[in-house]
């Protein structure tokens, strides 16, 4: 893909940005506000954390109306006890409600320093938005035939950090693809509210594991990959869509469920590829990009277990028994 030079729009934001003070709700954000009515599935409301909630400076609903698309729900909740310079939680939203799959990214990072901060961006080519903290740069990324197929928007106000990422999708039904010059502008006024609305000392919490997530033996997943999570996020919904994040300094745990049939279709391996059987109905685990992702078949569902390794412990060349054990062990704690 070919990066989009001088591609902000974030000079001509009002830094005031859109209004409505209101924060939460996981349930489905209509262009109106309204939720949905008796009798569709809803996301379910997110948790209250002890301290900050990342998925509380919004409400999906406000986002939906600055983006100009009709329905977002929360989809995804992102914890890094290490990560970008600092500690970083982040909420993600998708335009159906499909737990573990988002399109719409807001980062906080706490604790952070320049340097570190914008080492993603070294040799890119990146615009400066004016007048957003100390200092902020966005990034495009086209598609063939030159649509922006995402924007990343990075600011620094002292030691907090801000990423406000959109990707759009072709799915029917999924993110859709906004005009340039109207997607800068939304993702531009989008930072420049979470900014403003940012705690002026950002305590991000560990949080707990809830539902199914609460059954995963991270004692067990410390024994493959060399640390025990301590920081801990979930996303649920009413059709047994879930998605966990577990994560310590260096290694992580991450688990998805899929319900919803059209990304069930997608993300189930063929049966040919299965190279571990005896996991769920079938399943495929990989090493080769330098992390384990399976994905297990059970009966109409997929869940994808990936994790990343200390450095110590290392990931291996191919997954061995030890990752067998522990992606059949997270499949049948969360009920695959």
């Amino acid at each position: 893909m070919a990066l989009l030079a001088g591609c902000s729009s974030g000079g001509t934001i009002d830094p005031a940005g859109p209004a409505g003070d209101d924060a939460g709700g996981g349930a489905e954000a209509t262009e109106d506000g309204g939720r949905g009515t008796p009798g569709e599935e809803e996301s379910e409301e997110p948790a209250a954390l002890p301290g900050f909630d990342e998925c509380g400076l919004f409400q999906p609903a406000e986002l939906a109306d600055t983006l100009g698309v009709p329905t977002l729900y929360i989809t995804g909740r992102s914890i890094g006890p290490r990560a970008q310079g600092g500690r970083l939680a982040g909420c993600g939203y998708y335009a159906e409600d499909v737990p573990g799959f988002s399109g719409l990214w807001v980062h906080l990072v706490a604790g952070t320093e320049e340097g570190e901060f914008f080492a993603a961006f070294e040799g890119s080519d990146t615009g400066p938005v004016e007048g957003l903290g100390d200092r902020a740069e966005v990034l495009a990324l086209t598609a063939p035939g030159g649509a922006v197929r995402s924007r990343e928007l990075r600011a620094i106000d002292g030691d907090l950090g801000l990423v406000v990422s959109y990707t759009y999708d072709e799915a029917p039904g999924g993110m859709p693809a906004i005009p340039d010059a109207e997607l800068g502008e939304a993702v531009a006024t989008i930072a420049f509210e979470a900014l403003e609305r940012a705690p002026e000392e950002l305590v991000i919490p560990d949080g707990e594991p809830e539902g199914p997530c609460a059954q995963v033996d991270l004692a067990h997943a410390a024994e493959v990959i060399g640390e025990e999570p301590a920081a801990v996020r979930t996303v649920m919904n009413d059709a047994g869509g879930l998605r966990c994040d577990f994560a310590g300094d260096e290694a992580s745990l991450g688990v998805v469920v899929y319900t919803d049939p059209t990304f069930v279709e997608n993300w189930a391996p063929p049966a040919e590829e299965f190279n571990a059987p005896e996991i769920g109905d079938g399943a495929r685990l990989d090493t080769s990009q330098g992390y384990l992702e399976s994905r297990v078949v059970s009966g109409n569902r997929v869940l994808v277990v990936s994790a990343t390794y200390t450095e110590a412990v290392g990931v291996p060349t191919t997954p061995g028994a030890r990752e067998s054990e522990l992606v059949a062990a997270v499949a049948e704690a969360v009920g695959g």
